[in-house]
């Protein structure tokens, strides 16, 4: 048999035993049903939940329950109570809709329609917050209050303007105690000799503008909304009352008016240029223009920098910065192909500035779009005159007409001896003393013994430039914007011509020739605009050369090596091609 304990007499914290299993279940309902008996009844909650902290000081139309073993309990708000605290709020408010510092104003038109509640400003602005946000009162409901509050108000203000000017500098000297440099709003003399310092630095304001020429006038910053510049200006509006009555002129009044707002400056502590200068204009660069020019600039030392080092200057600063030229690279000063690398370096450091300022002309012409377009809606004839492009002239009057096309017409029409002068006389002395080099012969032989590698083996430089042209071999191109194909197999820019040729080889199977040949012209469209745009060009010629693995040619395979330069019967191969990349490299070596 099994033995249950029984435990007798009390428990702890005062409570009775109970025999059985369930005496704890029991006891406990019993306790929950005797504080239930305890607690008064109370009437149902208003439908809305007020914030925390919102305690009754004893008001007679609510309904106090006993406090719980927390400590007090909130304070239930009533239909007109929360009717009260709406009218103070629309009263306080007006009729202005950006109104700030209004909770002193509404917790003292709170007091006055609830003396018996006490309630902070906190609690009130929060409750008020929550009845807008609950829809407690409808659309008309709100629209009464709003009504019956600012008509109120207006009668308010009606009787109060009967009141002498002396009741207006009181209040105005009320709202100046909330201001946070009087060290204590309670004390009189505090506020009287702060409202004094604010006259005076007043006077002064104005007695400096008052001379003050318009072009040299600070420019006044704008003055933030706040609590404390209002009061501020709200103290200072009484005090322009007696300078506005004795202006005797618009220039005068001006002058006054622009002092109170320098005066108010001072006074809120706003950083003004200094007196006595015009108004300084912010520089004309703006800060995207300067961030790309200072890359242009470092990217530039850096060429100058690997440009010396690869004629020979071998200076620790140099190669410090050649060292630095290639980040995160096995780089080596003293690797075989190290002037193939500086090479392709400095090109790439080329594209990138010829990048950079084509991104400079691009945001500057849509700024300069831009600033017109709101020149034109703000005033039309302003931008018509600025489009107006003037003469360009010299400093004093132009040449006659007859002179100038005598001038032109002995240049152009008459000949001229040429006078040889001494310094010539000078260089053929020097050269006298040369001994002249003697004739060379090259013959097939010598060109056989040379070209030691086969062609479609020939590995030719990324990079090869001279004062004339510029070639490029399966190199990518760098672009202000982001272009999917940017690196055709060659790219041939001419110089003096400005003009570019781009050259791409493809080897497709014999039924796709002519759908690769389209697919190349149109791949490479934007990548040519980039390119005429990047460097200036006059043309940029997309020339596509297909051979099918089997040798299938298209019809504009002739055309484009006509337009290269390249004669048919030299480009036509006599032997089979094995592969894709010996094919490809013979076609190279032919181009």
């Amino acid at each position: 048999m099994e033995k249950k304990i029984v435990r007798k007499g009390p428990l702890p914290g005062g409570r009775q035993g109970a025999s059985g299993a369930g005496a704890g279940r029991d006891s406990m309902r019993a306790a929950s049903r005797a504080r239930g008996v305890a607690r008064p009844p109370s009437s149902p909650p208003h439908p809305s939940s007020p914030p925390e902290g919102l305690v009754s000081a004893g008001s007679s139309r609510t309904q106090q329950a006993a406090p719980a073993a927390g400590g007090a309990r909130r304070m239930r708000w009533s239909k007109s109570m929360n009717e009260n605290a709406l009218r103070a709020y629309f009263r306080a408010k007006g009729e202005e809709t950006g109104c700030l510092a209004y909770r002193a104003r509404m917790h003292r038109f709170f007091a006055e329609l609830e003396p018996s509640l006490s309630v902070t400003e906190q609690n009130l602005a929060d409750r008020v917050r929550y009845i807008l946000r609950s829809n407690i009162f409808g659309d008309a409901e709100l629209e009464r209050l709003r009504r019956e509050a600012i008509s109120s108000s207006n009668g308010n203000a009606t009787a109060g303007n009967a009141a002498p000017l002396d009741a207006q500098q009181t209040a105005y000297v009320d709202a100046a105690v909330n201001i946070p440099f009087v060290a204590n709003s309670d004390d009189d003399g505090i506020v009287s000799h702060e409202l004094e310092k604010m006259r005076s630095i007043l006077e002064e304001s104005m007695l400096e503008t008052r001379s003050m020429p318009l072009e040299n006038r600070p420019r006044l910053p704008r003055i933030p909304l706040s609590k404390r510049n209002r009061a501020v200006v709200r103290a200072l509006n009484p005090m322009l009352v007696t300078y506005l009555e004795a202006s005797r002129d618009l220039c005068e009044t001006d002058s006054i008016l622009f002092g109170a707002e320098l005066a108010v400056c001072r006074i809120i502590g706003a950083k003004l240029p200094v007196a006595g200068r015009a108004t300084q204009k912010s520089s004309a660069i703006t800060a995207w223009r300067k961030r790309i020019e200072d890359r242009i600039a470092k990217a530039r030392a850096l060429i100058g920098r690997l440009t010396s080092f690869r004629s020979g200057n071998n200076r620790p600063r140099i190669m410090r910065t050649v060292r630095m030229a290639f980040p995160g690279t096995n780089f080596s000063l003293f690797q075989p192909d190290i002037t193939q690398k500086l090479t392709e370096r400095i090109d790439d450091l080329k594209q990138k500035i010829a990048a950079w300022g084509k991104r400079i002309r691009r945001f500057s012409e849509r700024s300069r779009r831009f600033n017109q377009n709101r020149l034109f809606q703000s005033d039309q004839k302003r931008l018509y005159k600025s489009l107006e492009r003037p003469e360009v002239c010299g400093a004093g009057p132009g040449p006659d007409q007859a002179d100038t096309v005598a001038f032109w017409r002995g240049l152009w029409s008459e000949p001229v001896n040429h006078s040889e002068g001494p310094w010539m006389e000078v260089v053929a002395s020097q050269s006298a003393s040369v001994t002249p080099m003697d004739p060379v012969t090259i013959t097939p032989e010598d060109v056989a013994e040379a070209e030691t590698e086969p062609y479609w083996k020939y590995n030719p430089s990324p990079v090869l430039e001279n004062d004339s042209a510029q070639l490029y071999w399966e190199r990518s191109v760098l672009t202000d914007r982001t272009v999917e194909h940017n690196r055709p197999d060659i790219i041939l820019v001419e110089k003096e011509e400005k003009r570019t040729w781009l050259v791409d080889i493809g080897i497709p199977n014999s039924h796709n020739v002519q759908k690769y040949s389209t697919e190349k012209l149109i791949k490479y469209q934007r990548l040519a605009e980039e390119i005429r745009q990047l460097r200036r060009q006059q043309k940029v010629l997309m020339v596509p050369l297909i051979l099918s693995t089997t040798g299938v040619v298209p019809k504009s395979l002739t055309d484009n090596l006509v337009k290269l330069g390249i004669s048919v019967r030299a480009a036509s191969c006599d032997q089979p091609m094995p592969n894709f990349k010996t094919l490809k490299g013979a076609l190279m070596q032919i181009v």
